[in-house]
């Protein structure tokens, strides 16, 4: 049984075989012989209104061609592309979704415009029909030549899995979290390999079951953010800090960050002195039983760089910390019995195998009680 007639056993009861084949005739000259017979039989059961369309769940790496209806979760910008023979062509990319999860979708030339054009954009409804592939990241949906997009006038329910700090493990591929922001962390400048200069920014998040480090790279780390708002990312993945050893998150080309008036509890984990363990990163609270100078030193490039010790006691314990930079100028607005806070500081071994806390940039040493 060829293709053509095997779609035709599912509008039997509504035309003839002669009429259903002029119709799949009509497509095929309209799409300039672009498509094939699967192709073209799937857009005239379409327009006759037969159910072809697919949820997202049931979409597997052999599904082929499929058709979704599906809601806009996120929308990429158009980004302009070369092809081998010149000419310039168009993609953005949508995190679109249903009732039964969500998948991206790769949007390739005119189907792109329509993104420039604001037709499609964050919340619209679509009806999606195009070919399935494997992407880096899961399943993707490709919608070019042969494929075809239309807006809906009713309203898709997409079901978005959102996750908790303490579910996203290494490599985790779309994760959508809402997270206050613990730090808001600075923006740092770095020369790249080619010369280029770079921007990079860490942002600390966290919710009831812990946080996590957000890096912003180029224009994103830009982004205007603040200590205790609450944000919602969509479709970011995560990866593991090779010097931490912590799992961190980074914004894909079609990650998206907003603010949201949704309430998310966080709460500092102290841990005790003395349950501090080499190369894991902690935050402690205790009180000032030392004080060191601040030293300057020269680093490799040349330029001078400061250092201060301070000892930190608990009812547990006490250990060396070293700060670095402008944190060492606390030493100034402290005395011995001052109460303070250091957050994500790494256990590394000092000078004497002792186990001490160093305080890169992406830690903070608060005073609460001086």
């Amino acid at each position: 049984m060829s293709v053509i007639e095997d779609y035709f056993k599912k509008v039997q009861d509504q035309l003839s075989f002669d009429d259903f084949l002029k119709r799949v005739e009509e497509k095929r000259e309209v799409m300039a012989g672009l498509c094939d017979d699967d192709t073209l039989c799937s857009m005239v059961l379409q327009e006759l209104g037969v159910d072809s369309i697919k949820k997202i769940s049931e979409i597997t790496v052999d599904s082929g061609k499929v058709s979704i209806k599906a809601k806009v979760l996120s929308v990429s910008e158009v980004r302009e592309f070369s092809r081998d023979k010149g000419n310039a062509g168009h993609v953005s990319n949508l995190i679109v979704g249903d009732e039964t999860g969500s998948i991206r979708t790769v949007l390739w030339d005119d189907a792109a415009d329509l993104v420039k054009t604001k037709e499609i954009q964050k919340d619209s409804n679509l009806n999606i029909f195009g070919s399935v592939r494997n992407g880096q990241n899961g399943l993707e949906i490709h919608v070019g030549r042969g494929g075809r997009i239309d807006l809906l006038n009713q309203d898709i329910s997409a079901h978005v899995n959102k996750c908790q700090v303490a579910d996203i493990g290494e490599g985790t591929a779309s994760v959508n979290l809402t997270a206050k922001i613990i730090d808001a962390g600075n923006l740092r400048f770095f020369k790249r390999r080619d010369g280029s200069e770079g921007k990079v920014r860490t942002v600390t998040l966290g919710d009831q079951t812990g946080k996590i480090n957000l890096t912003l790279w180029d224009e994103s780390a830009e982004t205007m953010l603040v200590e205790d708002e609450v944000i919602e990312i969509t479709n970011a993945y995560s990866k593991k800090n090779n010097y931490t050893n912590n799992i961190e998150l980074q914004l894909s080309r079609d990650s998206l960050i907003n603010k949201t008036d949704d309430h998310v509890d966080y709460n500092e984990k102290i841990t005790p002195i003395s349950d501090i363990e080499l190369d894991n990163t902690y935050s402690i609270q205790g009180f000032v039983s030392g004080i060191g100078e601040i030293r300057e030193f020269t680093r490799r490039d040349g330029k001078t760089g400061q250092v201060a010790n301070i000892h930190v006691s608990d009812d547990t314990g006490r250990v060396k910390a070293t700060l670095w930079g402008d944190q060492a100028n606390i030493i100034d607005e402290i005395d011995i019995g001052s109460e303070v806070t250091i957050t994500s500081a790494m256990a590394k071994t000092g000078l004497n195998e002792e186990i001490e806390l160093n305080l890169d940039w992406n830690s903070k040493i608060k005073i609460l009680r001086k």
